[in-house]
């Protein structure tokens, strides 16, 4: 478990859950439909909740070295039949009149982002979730769904598999703050994420903090990776777009993507740009961004994800996606629940790729820190969906910080 801290918060316990399009909280004595705004005008709001995940059981096979690496023993996992639980994560609550976000703070994820406009949730999360084979130290990647920020190295690196400590930093009905911190075994690297989310701001905003308190320089990769179905299916669709801020697509060097070479193009009349034409599984990139965004967006259901970072900082995106629709033998790879189409992965990092020689180096003492904004768009004119998009984009970017507490504490 992690260092949990929740000093002040309402000691009644919360339950969440989806019905259809609806979330659900319930207590002990009474249960309520949401899909109205719950807060108070011009306000917001954190609660404690507990957070029931369905997943198959995993945790029998993740091993701590004594370097502090939790690695997955791959054989013992497969000796024993699999066996599928419901299991509660502590769970915090943020909301405001445009969000409901949902964070589950020893595993260092944003769970879910609902837009408040539409009572849709934004992220895929995976109705039964697995350990999936992944190129990293950890030998496993848990596909929860949802939003992760990830170091040091490769796929996922070794911070989604560890217990990440947590405390409220800001609770006011202007201001909530979330701290979620871990400290990376291999570099000693710290990851710290800030989540906020203000009363009269339409984003999720999270400073991020990559601090080295080592001795020596230590060469790392950061990736803010989001697993996304906009439009409330809990599946992508065939018309799902993906709209980014550059010229064209790039498919990344890997045998899977030949298939794409006929349809590489420009960004915004490239096939590639909908998900409907994703043929198999894939990996795609882009020349450089102009402006420091992306979103995707469901044009069956009219709402999309937009989500806003720092070009110096964090200047590269990578999408991975399993092809539409996805293959029965794809969807049991991230899923062990019913039959489903799946997400949209959007990578959004510091390096260019998942190889050594691209990581970038942090000298002793030094950290990095960056913002990052995540909100809904709906409704959109569907010929002028880039243009609106870049349009909001830019307000969110240009928007001030209003933090009440130092970043780096």
């Amino acid at each position: 478990m992690s260092n949990y801290s929740l000093a002040g918060l309402p000691q009644k316990n919360l339950k969440i859950f989806s019905v259809g399009r609806w979330r659900v909280i319930a207590t002990t004595s009474v249960m309520v439909m949401l899909f109205a705004s719950l807060s108070v005008a011009d306000s917001v709001s954190l609660r404690k909740v507990d957070v029931p995940i369905r997943h198959v059981d995993y945790r029998f096979a993740l091993k701590k070295e004594e370097s502090g690496l939790h690695r997955f023993d791959w054989k013992t996992f497969k000796e024993r039949p699999r066996k599928i639980i419901v299991q509660d994560y502590p769970g915090i609550l943020l909301e405001n009149d445009s969000l409901r976000v949902t964070l589950i703070p020893e595993l260092g994820r944003v769970h879910s982002v609902v837009n408040k406009v539409t009572g849709n949730e934004l992220l895929w999360i995976n109705p039964c979730a697995l350990p999936l084979g992944a190129n990293n130290d950890t030998g496993f990647w848990m596909t929860w769904g949802g939003m992760e920020r990830v170091l040091p190295r490769l796929e996922h690196g070794t911070t989604h598999a560890m217990p990440w400590g947590t405390k409220v930093v800001a609770q006011s009905d202007q201001q909530v703050t979330v701290s979620s911190e871990v400290t990376e075994p291999l570099t000693g690297l710290r990851l710290k994420l800030l989540y906020s989310l203000y009363a009269n701001k339409n984003y999720l905003e999270t400073v991020i903090v990559v601090e080295n308190p080592t001795d020596e320089a230590q060469r790392f990769s950061h990736w803010t990776t989001a697993t996304l179905s906009p439009g409330g299916l809990n599946e992508v669709t065939a018309d799902t777009e993906l709209i980014f801020p550059a010229e064209r697509f790039i498919p990344d060097d890997r045998d899977f993507n030949d298939w794409m070479e006929p349809m590489i193009g420009l960004t915004k009349t490239s096939p590639l740009r909908k998900v409907g034409n994703w043929k198999s599984i894939g990996d795609l990139m882009t020349t450089p961004l102009r402006k420091p965004y992306y979103a995707v967006y469901c044009n069956e259901k009219r709402e999309g994800f937009v989500h806003t970072f720092d070009l110096v900082e964090a200047p590269v995106v990578d999408v991975w996606g399993w092809g539409f629709p996805a293959s029965p033998a794809r969807q049991r790879e991230f899923t062990a629940g019913p039959p489903n189409h799946g997400y949209i992965e959007v990578w959004n990092g510091n390096v260019h790729g998942f190889k050594d020689d691209a990581l970038a180096t942090l000298e002793p003492g030094r950290v990095k820190r960056w913002r990052e904004r995540t909100f809904a768009v709906q409704h959109l004119e569907p010929k002028r969906l880039s243009q609106q998009i870049e349009q909001e984009a830019s307000k969110i970017i240009a928007d001030d910080p209003v933090s009440t507490f130092e970043e780096g504490s």
